[in-house]
């Protein structure tokens, strides 16, 4: 009962704290010049609707209700629909089909949608396939404060910015964390979690020593190997290696005079990624994948019930991990660590599953189209306030946990055209897998591998953008 009163009072403090921290500053009803700044201009579109395809269900919907999330979302579609004259119709498309679903449309020159909203992964296909338009030809302002100039910053090549987030689809809640199992933290007698990410000590060095610290045969068979003895982190091993390396500041993919090349390089990512298979191959130190996967087998929930039960010191994730409210014993959440103390900042990846959006092509109203955008990224600046306050059973358990995901989660994740485009041509997955394979899998000398193959990569990068220039079409994974 002691820990519930305290998770309550933690989401009264939150309220405060984080829309101070995550939050661009309130739009709706808020008697605040500042955040008042770049309104767009009203423009009577005369009724013209606009069509929104979406993977996720839970935006745009006109029958979500109810939540103070839910709600902001409908204010902020009625308020845009009726300052602007127009409607905005919403079609949900499952994010594999997405690419199948346009394509044909695309190709008979109808514009299919008004903004397109996919995952990172399949978006790459849309990409790939000569599909979305070159954003800077619209007339958004992609300078202002509600646009993320993470992603913009790696999408754009050549002067062509090839997909775009911002405040009505905000990354937060898809950036990469640490959940920290706090009985037995402290029966490990392990300095303050938060002083020690709040002193810049929070690096990959501390989280190898204390997951190998945290090793403990439970099982009574004289080994850590089976999933009822206690490890070290629980995580997807692949969304858990992309979110790690990002989280060093290491990258996949790098633009240079004008061109995408292969990275991977470099003395301080050598060392970084065989710190990386250390804790796994060495130190032993991850839970095996094996023990969540198989046929009906949910390995979000038994890697949550292997935390919630002290059998794993870390758990890997993005915010929102429901299963935990009702957890008996205390936790806490860290960012994802530094490389070093000497980092400027900490950094996480956002994960492959995330947002982003674009314009298809054969749009035939860009001039309307650019002007929604700056409407709905202005007005959706609310959005991120009332989200996090809105789970607040999750968010958190310590009112220093609010102060960590604003500090040093929300807006620290890091974009890599590699998650785009992974699945355009299996020769752009190259960089992600031979990260995995050095953690996970049979590759043990990263730069070995990384020299053998930057040249075939770099070849079909330019070969790639060369063809996309022209406008010659790709069709997926050709």
């Amino acid at each position: 009962m002691g820990k519930r009163i305290l998770a309550l009072t933690a989401a009264a403090l939150l309220v405060i704290t984080l829309c101070a921290g995550c939050g661009n500053g309130g739009i709706f009803g808020r008697n605040n010049t500042k955040s008042r700044e770049g309104e767009p201009e009203a423009v009577d579109f005369g009724g013209h609707e606009f069509v929104v395809v979406d993977f996720n269900g839970g935006r745009w919907n006109r029958n979500n209700n109810g939540t103070p999330y839910d709600d902001a979302w409908q204010y902020l579609l009625d308020n845009v629909e009726e300052k602007f004259n127009c409607t905005i119709k919403f079609h949900n498309e499952k994010a594999d089909e997405m690419k199948n679903s346009a394509l044909p449309e695309i190709m008979a020159g109808d514009k299919y949608a008004d903004i397109l909203c996919a995952t990172q992964w399949e978006f790459g296909k849309l990409i790939g396939a000569d599909l979305m338009a070159d954003l800077n030809i619209l007339s958004t302002d992609w300078n202002n404060r509600w646009w993320n100039q993470n992603l913009r910053e790696i999408a754009t090549l050549q002067g062509k910015t090839f997909a775009a987030n911002g405040s009505f689809i905000f990354d937060a809640a898809q950036t990469w964390l640490f959940y920290v199992n706090l009985d037995v933290w402290h029966d490990l007698q392990l300095p303050d979690p938060y002083e020690l990410v709040e002193n810049g000590e929070w690096t990959i060095d501390r989280l190898m020593e204390f997951s190998k610290k945290a090793l403990l045969d439970m099982d009574g068979n004289g080994t850590v190997d089976t999933v009822d003895d206690r490890w070290g982190i629980a995580a997807p091993d692949g969304d858990f290696a992309r979110a790690l390396y990002m989280s060093g500041g290491n990258h996949y993919f790098i633009e240079k005079n004008g061109k995408l090349q292969m990275d991977c390089q470099g003395a301080g990512t050598f060392d970084f990624v065989e710190k990386m298979r250390k804790m796994n191959k060495d130190d032993k130190s991850v839970a095996k994948n094996s023990f969540f996967t198989g046929e009906g087998v949910d390995g979000v929930a038994r890697r949550a019930q292997m935390f919630m039960d002290g059998r794993c010191l870390f758990l890997g994730g993005m915010p929102g991990m429901g299963a935990l409210r009702d957890m008996d014993a205390d936790w806490c959440v860290v960012p994802m660590p530094k490389a070093s103390v000497e980092q400027e900042s900490y950094m996480s990846g956002v994960d492959h599953n995330a947002s982003v959006f674009g314009v298809t092509k054969t749009n035939a109203d860009l001039d309307k189209v650019g002007i929604l955008l700056d409407a709905l990224g202005f007005y959706g600046l609310d959005l991120e306030d009332i989200y996090w306050p809105d789970y607040e059973e999750t968010y958190w358990r310590h009112p220093q946990d609010a102060q960590i995901v604003a500090d040093y989660v929300c807006h620290s994740g890091q974009y890599d055209m590699a998650l785009l485009m992974q699945n355009v041509k299996d020769v752009f997955r190259s960089p992600m897998s031979l990260v995995f394979d050095t953690m996970f899998g049979g590759v043990n000398d990263f730069s070995s591998s990384v020299e053998m193959r930057k040249d075939q990569v770099n070849i079909a990068l330019d070969k790639f953008f060369e063809d996309l220039t022209r406008d010659q079409a790709f069709s997926g994974n050709e």
